[in-house]
């Protein structure tokens, strides 16, 4: 208690006895002995209330220990249990959680990943996909005010997402390796690039990229089959200088449809792993080829970012041109107009007279006097500054079915500050987000008329959204096939379906399939209340499966999974009406985390060394606990607060004065001085 506070329950103890004295002694006529019962009486009530109202309190300091974080992150793919390392990855987690000095020194966080990173419960070794690079990423954000060093207990096979080699730590990452450190002579195709979409009567172009790994010179074929036809076949050779192939070449296209093909590569005497040694690739053929043009009047690096999306898709050919230059808009599916100026008025008026489709990007050097009159769909009230505008998804939008593929990750687009107004019904892909404030106004919408359609994007520099999906999936695909989705839904001008389906013609074994759908009623308005079926039959056994579509958002989702290797054909319908879809699929037995039949020990070295950290092996965690434990850099931290508390209870002062003025009062009454 401070001196101050000492004080004023001093002088609160004096007058309260002087009021009382006062009351009984000098001012009362009538004494008798339950004179000094009363007057204690008062001065109990007044002493307690007058502590109430000073409150004393009393000063302490509590000193906390606060230790450092252990993250113990345990890889739960497949590949472990295809290494035979299943037992011993359990043993590992069992060791560190039974170490009563790391538990001592550390709060220890237990966690699993391989696509995704879980709270550690049960390792069963059975997810088809790794990517070691999310959980160090996630743990990097989680931890960065904390002292957290990683255990990452791994094969260190990845088969997606960005190479964690390259990850920057503010942890200390100490991998611990488990499986077969020994190198094979092995045969493998690493990478296979082929377009999803080819044209009939022509060739597709095939890109594989074959690798060795061995001391003595091979010779193997390279094969590609169609079903049990042979397609494309050559001889190629391989030493230790000589460790890698590049092979290009185009396959004919004769028939509308899918087309399911295998590519094969030689197998090596006593080779361990065969897996490998095929790849399987579907083609969709189809008889048709949009045009599209770019129209601008100077350069950007969009331009280029766009071109190169819309033509990943090989049934797609995109013509840049100034605006100066002389055009047939007729020549076209679909006319790109980026950044409008007064210039591009003439188009404009050729795009009307055509009923031709058109996409508008805007952006800093956009005209927006210019394009408000040149069309009549959206108009833009600009002030002379401009402004960024960071995406979000619009999970309700339903023009045509796509995905988040990270949009709030994505860098924002510069275009000028002002009010979106649309005079033609549209709908948002994507809303505007104003530093942290998430608007209603659209980035990216996309509207529709009588045979027309028309989308605009507010802003510029997506090249770079481009870029960030390629940093963060090691791939283009995810960003080029969402460009194409909104192409494929401009660059045509049939009526709508309503109902439209969305699933990959390929996947593994031990992979879901999921299909999507996107039902309309007959206003063409989103209809979430509809019981939509998925019937599937595989093809070689006769089996049929019937199940429900779930509403995920602003589509449905049907996800199969345990489905045995083969082929199948599906139906989507819709109950009570005469709506339906149909496609088919292919299951493969083949399975990504078994193409590894080692661990792989250089990357890991690599990371341990950038973060600070070591690397050890699965027979020497006693030897990584120790070093742990002696490590100078992970301390406890001690955390002095200082509390003050009051000293006296507020509700036993309340009953204290209510008791002793309630006894006093008795006491006055029954001696009647009242």
């Amino acid at each position: 208690m401070t001196t101050e506070n000492l004080l004023y329950v001093i002088g609160a103890a004096i007058i309260a006895l002087l009021i009382a004295i006062f009351h009984y002694f000098y001012k009362s006529k009538n004494k008798d002995k339950s004179t000094f019962l009363l007057t204690f009486l008062r001065f109990l009530s007044l002493f307690a209330l007058f502590l109430l109202l000073i409150n004393p309190k009393v000063s302490q300091n509590i000193v906390k220990t606060i230790k450092p974080k252990l993250v113990v992150a345990v890889d739960n793919s497949s590949s472990i249990k295809y290494l035979n390392q299943s037992e011993k990855v359990l043993n590992l987690v069992e060791k560190i959680k039974s170490n009563k000095d790391l538990n001592e020194k550390f709060n220890i966080d237990f966690y699993s990943f391989s696509d995704e990173v879980r709270l550690l419960d049960s390792l069963i070794f059975d997810n088809s996909k790794t990517n070691i690079s999310k959980p160090l990423k996630q743990f990097n954000e989680l931890y960065k005010n904390e002292i957290a060093p990683i255990i990452l207990i791994t094969d260190g096979n990845q088969t997606y997402g960005s190479d964690y080699e390259y990850t920057n730590m503010n942890q200390s990452v100490y991998p611990v390796v488990v499986g077969d450190t020994t190198k094979y002579a092995d045969l493998r195709i690493a990478q296979q690039n082929v377009n999803r979409y080819a044209y009939l009567k022509n060739k597709f172009p095939v890109e594989v990229f074959l690798n060795y790994d061995g001391e003595k010179p091979v010779n193997t074929t390279f094969t590609v089959f169609k079903g049990n036809q042979k397609v494309y076949s050559k001889n190629i050779s391989f030493s230790k200088d000589n460790t890698s192939q590049n092979l290009s070449f185009y396959l004919p296209t004769a028939k509308v449809g899918t087309h399911y093909y295998s590519s094969r590569i030689g197998q090596l005497q006593n080779e361990k792993n065969t897996v490998n040694n095929t790849k399987n690739f579907v083609v969709e053929v189809i008889d048709e080829q949009s045009e599209i043009l770019i129209l601008t009047s100077f350069l950007h690096p969009d331009i280029g970012a766009l071109k190169k999306s819309i033509e990943s898709n090989k049934q797609r050919k995109v013509t840049v041109k100034n605006i100066g230059d002389r055009v047939q808009v007729k020549d076209y599916q679909l006319v790109i107009l980026y950044q409008p100026t007064s210039s591009f008025n003439l188009i404009f008026s050729e795009l009307n007279t055509n009923n031709a489709n058109y996409f508008v990007i805007t952006g800093s050097q956009t005209d927006w006097n210019s394009l408000n009159k040149s069309q009549e769909h959206f108009s833009k009230t600009v002030i002379n500054q401009t402004e960024n505008y960071t995406p979000v998804f619009n999970n309700s939008f339903n023009s045509f079915i796509t995905d988040n593929i990270g949009f709030e990750d994505f860098p924002p687009l510069l275009d000028k500050f002002g009010d979106v107004k649309f005079k033609t019904p549209y709908e948002s892909l994507l809303f505007q987000k104003i530093g942290n404030f998430v608007t209603e106004k659209p980035l990216l919408a996309t509207f529709e008329t009588v045979n027309r359609r028309g989308a605009v994007l507010f802003g510029e520099n997506s090249w770079r959204w481009r870029m960030t999906s390629k940093i963060e999936n090691d791939s283009y695909v995810d960003y080029d096939n969402y460009i194409n989705k909104v192409i494929q839904y401009l660059s045509s001008n049939k009526k709508s379906k309503r109902l439209k389906i969305d699933y990959k013609s390929i996947s593994y074994a031990n992979e879901n399939v999921r299909i999507s759908a996107n039902y309309l009623d007959k206003n063409y308005v989103f209809d979430s209340s509809a019981t939509i079926w998925l019937s599937v039959i595989n093809s070689d056994t006769n089996e049929k499966k019937r199940l429900p579509f779930s509403l995920n958002g602003n589509s449905y989702l049907a996800s199969l999974s345990g489905l045995e290797a083969g082929n199948y054909n599906f139906n989507v319908s819709v109950e009570n009406q005469n709506v339906s879809a149909n496609g088919s699929f292919k299951i493969l037995e083949f399975d990504v985390e078994q193409q590894f039949v080692n661990a792989s020990v250089d990357k890991l070295i690599s990371i341990s060394k950038k973060t600070n950290g070591n690397i050890y092996f699965e027979d020497n965690v006693t030897k990584l606990a120790s070093d742990l434990l002696i490590d100078k850099r992970f301390v406890s931290i001690q955390k002095s607060e200082k509390k003050s508390n009051s000293i006296i209870d507020w509700k036993w002062l309340l009953a204290v004065i209510i008791v002793s003025l309630s006894i006093e009062w008795f006491i006055r009454k029954y001696k009647g001085f009242i």
